[in-house]
């Protein structure tokens, strides 16, 4: 890649970045569908790379995890009505302050910094606990595109559309557990 090349391509995405990426991530935080945060934009810009982009801002803000970045977390499994679960122990920090008496009598206040492990098994119903579902919609989507389909029938046009709209791979991936993905998993389990 020459530099001309280079430094376009760097430019075009700082451009795109700046124009519309914070608008992306508000969106997708909310768990729209990419359709409609592509609707939405003012900038132009193609679908797949908003699509990209959306997948991407999931990845690395641990929305969605692949099976092999699983083992970098510390978590347990259940299953619940045939989905593995993932729940992660994750650390809560606690500051608090505590007063000291210098040796001349000078009293001062120092930060203490503690770290409390969430235990999942003592509080099952704790919404601090950042929980994880397997969506096999990639394996489904390729292997078996009719079941695929009867399955998205059986949701909303919301739900639908956001899983029409990710560019699912043909393997398992952790989706975190939010009021979007409740809802789908509710639509299919009944």
């Amino acid at each position: 890649m020459n530099n001309s090349t280079y430094f376009n391509k760097a430019l075009h995405d700082m451009v795109f970045e700046n124009a519309c990426g914070a608008a992306i991530k508000r969106l997708a935080d909310k768990s729209f569908p990419i359709s409609y945060i592509h609707k939405v934009l003012d900038y132009p810009v193609s679908f797949e790379r908003v699509q990209k982009y959306v997948w991407k801002y999931y990845l690395d803000n641990k929305i969605l995890i692949y099976p092999e970045n699983e083992k970098e977390l510390d978590y347990e499994t259940r299953c619940v009505d045939g989905n593995k679960i993932i729940i992660i122990n994750k650390p809560r920090i606690k500051k608090t302050f505590v007063k000291e008496q210098g040796p001349y009598g000078k009293t001062t206040f120092r930060q203490v910094i503690t770290d409390e492990t969430v235990n999942s098994d003592n509080n099952d119903n704790n919404l601090t606990d950042i929980k994880y579902i397997a969506c096999d919609f990639g394996i489904l989507k390729y292997d078996n595109p009719d079941e695929f389909i009867r399955l998205l029938n059986r949701l909303d046009t919301e739900d639908r559309a956001y899983v029409m709209d990710m560019p699912w791979e043909k393997h398992t991936i952790y989706h975190m557990i939010n009021d979007r993905i409740k809802s789908i998993y509710k639509h299919l389990i009944n």
